[in-house]
């Protein structure tokens, strides 16, 4: 077997193989062989028939691209190697990514196998003094400091998390948790799912549709109303969206919170604080490392994207769909998350899948070079994390995932491995980078 190689655009590679045919000899024989044993041939077992009746019965040429499978499948990662081992114009620490094209240029009998293979591979990347660039956007740095007025924001927000509902004999207003019975019809024929009983909200929080919550207001429990609505043309049911709406409400119940006075009871209750102030300590405190993780979130992002904007490579085509892919998988996810359908987000936006990931191209391109960059930095200060570190990290994950019986089969070990392993290798180079 032999080779020749050619470099491509976008970091991918061409490579004509040739197979003699005296190695591709033995592929031909198993070939007859197994085609033998998936069919059934008259007068013999499977498996036994000979060369000749196979030939006869499925065709010579058929017995030719079956052993061209198997040759092609047994000599590709050979010639792999051999590109990795050689002193290689492409690459010296050559990577192929993704998976290869192959197509077979010469088969017939008595003639040698000829196949090209292509594929891309991890590029050749030239770094930017990426020890300059990190000093430089540390010297940048912004000084976090929490403000008197953030901690009284928060130390409100607790108190009002903490503040009973009480029922009250007046008209609800925004801010009170209200329980509901309606009913929807459209041209007088209630729609499908368009009543509840006790449909419990707090009014002035948006959730429901558009208009209902201020026909809500000023209404006292036990009294009912009817009144038309008209549904936005981009509402997220598209069943209801444009549509004008008749509405039969109930106020069942107006309950009010109770916020609890500012004082040293209060904060006791709490948890350990022995009083208002060692509570707006430590609110202060949990603000300020809040602001430090994300001023540290924000530098290292600010680290990445300079290092990445004064790169050199020849970024594979293969590797921002892959980002692409991640990326449509997010936000999926998000909005699933949300309660929504994935078909009504993308007739809300009015685009298809395509058309999005079209627009994510240059952020997709900036996410894998700033990967790769990371990668590289890795590679060249021999940053690697342990194997203790990355079976603990991995523990971590899977306790989040709240483990049921039948969750642990979905999970792909070594995808969560990898995954793990790469986030430890980039927090080992940000803090690399963090110390010089």
């Amino acid at each position: 077997m032999n080779y020749t190689t050619q470099k491509l655009p976008k970091s991918q590679i061409e490579i004509k193989v040739t197979t003699p045919f005296i190695e591709l000899e033995p592929f031909i024989k198993k070939a007859a062989i197994l085609i033998s044993e998936e069919t059934d041939i008259e007068g013999f077992r499977r498996g036994k028939a000979p060369y000749e009746v196979v030939k006869n019965r499925f065709g010579e040429m058929a017995i030719y691209e079956r052993a061209a499978e198997l040759a092609v499948r047994k000599t590709y990662p050979e010639v792999i190697a051999g590109i990795k081992n050689q002193e290689s114009k492409i690459k010296d620490d050559f990577t192929p990514i993704g998976q290869p094209e192959v197509a077979v240029t010469k088969l017939a009998p008595g003639n040698d196998l000829e196949y090209k293979i292509k594929l891309a591979y991890l590029p050749e990347i030239k770094l930017p003094d990426y020890k300059k660039i990190a000093k430089a956007v540390f010297v940048g740095k912004k000084p976090q400091e929490v403000l008197e007025e953030e901690i009284s924001k928060t130390v409100d927000w607790i108190r009002e998390s903490r503040s009973p509902l009480v029922t009250v004999a007046r008209p609800a207003k925004k801010g009170d948790w209200v329980e509901i019975d309606f009913e929807l019809r459209i041209g007088g024929v209630k729609i499908a799912g368009g009543d509840s009983r006790r449909h419990p909200l707090t009014l002035g929080q948006g959730k429901l549709l558009p208009g209902l919550e201020d026909e809500l207001s000023g209404m006292s429990a036990g009294e009912e109303k009817k009144f038309n609505l008209s549904v936005p043309d981009e509402w997220r049911d598209k069943n209801l969206a444009g549509k004008m709406l008749e509405v039969k409400v109930k106020m069942n119940l107006v309950q009010e919170k109770q916020i609890p006075e500012l004082t040293d009871e209060f904060a006791k209750n709490l948890g350990d604080f022995s009083s208002v102030e060692a509570l707006r300590t430590n609110v202060k405190e949990g603000l300020g490392q809040e602001k430090a993780a994300k001023e540290k979130q924000r530098t290292r992002g600010e680290i990445a994207e300079r290092i990445a904007q004064n790169a050199k490579m020849d970024m594979p085509e293969i590797l921002i769909a892959e980002e692409n892919k991640k990326m449509l998988a997010e936000i999926k996810t998000s909005i699933e998350s949300m309660g929504m359908k994935w078909a009504d987000y993308l007739l809300h936006l009015k685009k298809s899948e395509e058309e999005m990931i079209k627009g994510w191209r240059e952020d997709a391109e900036r996410r894998v070079k700033q990967a790769l960059c990371l990668g590289e930095i890795a590679r060249l200060e021999k940053i690697e994390p342990g194997e203790e570190e990355i079976k603990t990290r991995v523990n971590q994950y899977l306790a989040q995932f709240k483990m049921t019986e039948g969750t642990e089969k979905e999970i792909d070990a070594e995808s969560l491995r990898e995954y793990t392993k790469g986030v430890l290798r980039n927090e080992k180079v940000f803090e690399f980078l963090e110390s010089k």
